[in-house]
């Protein structure tokens, strides 16, 4: 499976994007925002595919998906995270810091959020930003998701900024006929 867009390819990961997952974990910047600590090994960046990534995609047939331009150059990731407890699927992203202010996050994620409403069939998907992260937040507007407030949770000690877009809003959306 591969989504793709004027820019990007978006595709599932692999084990060989460990590598790519510890770089860009590993930098405090990038995951400063996240709620995750900064990855410290290799190891733990290949756990964090098997555990959480690789079991998303079996499981849900949605996660984390590899985003490269179309040379191959890897920036980062963006998809969907489904969470059981509460029946939710969260929209995510990051990205390694010299692609920021591209409009990558924006142009992925738009992709991921078709991919979740005609692939996969879901009503709404939601996303989290901590308040502070405003860049995140923007992008959050722009593919027309609508503020529903702040909430608290655990990974996000400031609380978080919560949005959410249906799939009715989507295919509605200004930004879906671009």
């Amino acid at each position: 499976m591969m989504i793709e867009t004027n820019r990007l390819l978006i595709r599932p990961m692999t084990n060989e994007d460990a590598l790519h997952l510890f770089e860009l974990n590993s930098d405090p910047e990038v995951v400063r925002y996240t709620g995750d600590t900064v990855t410290h090994n290799f190891a733990d960046a290949q756990r964090i595919l098997t555990d959480l990534v690789f079991n998303q995609f079996n499981l849900y047939k949605m996660g984390r998906f590899s985003v490269l331009l179309k040379d191959g150059t890897y920036l980062g990731w963006c998809g969907l995270r489904y969470f059981p407890e509460s029946k939710e699927v969260d929209l995510g992203y990051r990205f390694l810091r010299k692609f920021w202010g591209h409009g990558y996050a924006t142009e992925a994620s738009l992709a991921i959020l078709k991919y979740g409403f005609e692939d996969l069939k879901l009503h709404r998907i939601l996303a989290r930003a901590m308040p502070a992260n405003l860049p995140s937040i923007k992008v959050l507007q722009k593919l027309g998701m609508t503020y529903r407030g702040v909430a608290n949770d655990p990974h996000y000690p400031s609380g978080f900024v919560l949005y959410d877009i249906t799939a009715e809003e989507f295919n509605n959306a200004k930004i879906n006929k671009l």
